[in-house]
């Protein structure tokens, strides 16, 4: 289908008093047109610097991309002007961000943060705007739009500011949708909704998606490939299947294994021991193997390489 976006190499560093945070060092992936990658991983793991550099909205300072390409649509992102950015930016690229009630400003009505995007890159009347966000909501199946449109973001619900969100992203009909965790803080019953909009919407506007979560039953549902993060590295990457049949690194592994089970067992639910380590102070070597039962001399003195184990699938392990 062809590549619609290529990250080579990405480093996105935060300097801080304290010392140097390598939040994301040395990530690439591609997607292609029309699919959808999933981006998993623990808190901390660098899933939302990767997307916000994609973005290019790093705060600088104390954040900087120090090095790497982000080639979408044959153009490095890193490359253009801030004006030229701001084209591409809710226009050809978008995102949803985490948390709806902190994302929408409180000030302005639903209708009027999505016209703003919609005058911005439509380059519309006024009117013309309003009846985009009207068809927005009423697309991402909010009722009763022409009222909605009138009203604030604390006169809606969870599952409708997200709703608002999804709107106001695909307002300009992106060719690319950035999904950050978008049912984190929502009931399961929401969630599902959310997950079946989400790819409704894709199908109908044939867009491309990255589906950043961690939670590996929302990959399964509706990621074609899926990159793990840990520590601000991919360590694993390959289709789904064969991350949910045939996991190659220990991280994935114990990811997959800590996820509850239908069952009637009295068993503890398995967990990672440790903590996903302070990015001020990575430890030397795999960075995973303070974590790992599997760990030996080569993996605490030496930092393993992404390797293509098979044909597509990409394993950052000495014992994978």
């Amino acid at each position: 289908m062809g590549k619609l976006l290529e990250v080579k190499d990405l480093k996105t560093y935060f300097f801080l008093d304290e010392g140097v945070a390598k939040a994301v060092d040395g990530v690439s992936f591609h997607v292609d047109k029309g699919e959808t990658l999933g981006l998993v991983g623990e808190s901390g793991c660098g899933k939302s610097v990767s997307a916000l550099s994609i973005m290019r909205l790093i705060p600088d300072p104390p954040g900087k991309i120090v090095g790497g390409q982000i080639i979408l649509g044959g153009k490095n992102v890193l490359e253009l002007e801030d004006k030229q950015v701001r084209d591409i930016r809710g226009n050809e690229v978008s995102m949803i961000f985490q948390e709806p009630m902190t994302s929408l400003n409180p000030v302005f009505t639903c209708g009027s943060q999505i016209e703003e995007a919609v005058i911005l890159h439509q380059k519309v009347s006024k009117k013309e705007a309003r009846q985009k966000a009207i068809e927005m909501l009423g697309l991402v199946g909010i009722p009763a739009p022409e009222q909605r449109v009138r009203e604030y973001p604390h006169q809606l619900s969870g599952g409708m500011r997200q709703r608002v969100m999804i709107a106001m992203a695909l307002s300009c009909n992106p060719s690319l949708l950035l999904a950050d965790e978008p049912t984190t803080a929502l009931d399961v019953t929401i969630q599902a909704q959310i997950l079946e909009l989400l790819e409704r919407l894709q199908r109908e506007l044939h867009m491309a998606v990255i589906m950043i979560t961690h939670d590996l039953g929302v990959i399964a549902e509706v990621a074609s490939r899926v990159a793990v993060m840990y520590a601000g590295k991919i360590v694993e990457y390959a289709g789904v299947q064969e991350v949910f049949n045939t996991p190659r690194h220990p991280y994935t592994q114990g990811l997959l294994i800590s996820i509850p089970k239908l069952t009637e067992s009295k068993d503890r639910l398995a967990v990672i021991p440790g903590m996903v380590p302070n990015p001020l102070a990575f430890p030397q070597g795999c960075k995973f193997h303070p974590r790992c039962s599997r760990a030996i001399a080569e993996c605490r003195k030496a930092e393993p390489d992404l390797r293509e184990l098979v044909p597509d699938h990409w394993v950052r392990c000495f014992r994978a």
